[in-house]
């Protein structure tokens, strides 16, 4: 879980720089992380899927639990990086970190028993 999770930080870094370097939109650092972040939660939840989780959902159910586990996630990272980035004028590749952290504190705690569940186990 760590080496994917740790790949996947590499990918979302690439992914938001490229964007970032050709957003014309302002406020340029919040909107490169909104659509990085919409970019990478379809990423990851196919890296996790092939390489984490052993029990597999089906695809599409399970794609449609991380989107909508993220949305909320979405929301809160993109506030909280708006107001590092226009109203603390943190540096946009550190509100990028800041934010990452808090996606992952909340997605690491609800994406085994949301996204990813085993519901034969429940049955048991």
């Amino acid at each position: 879980m760590l080496l994917i999770a740790l790949l996947g930080v590499l990918l979302g870094f690439i992914t938001y720089k490229i964007i970032y370097y050709f957003n014309p939109f302002s406020p340029k650092a919040t909107l490169s992380w909104i659509l990085a972040f919409i970019i990478g939660t379809a990423r990851q939840h196919a890296l996790h899927r092939h390489f984490t989780f052993l029990f597999k959902t089906h695809y599409w159910k399970s794609l449609y639990r991380a989107y909508i586990l993220d949305f909320g996630v979405l929301i809160l990272s993109s506030l909280f990086n708006w107001f590092l980035t226009e109203i603390l004028k943190v540096p946009h590749i550190l509100a990028w970190g800041c934010c990452l952290l808090l996606t992952a504190l909340i997605d690491l705690i609800l994406l085994k028993y949301y996204v990813f569940e085993d519901k034969t186990a429940l049955k048991s």
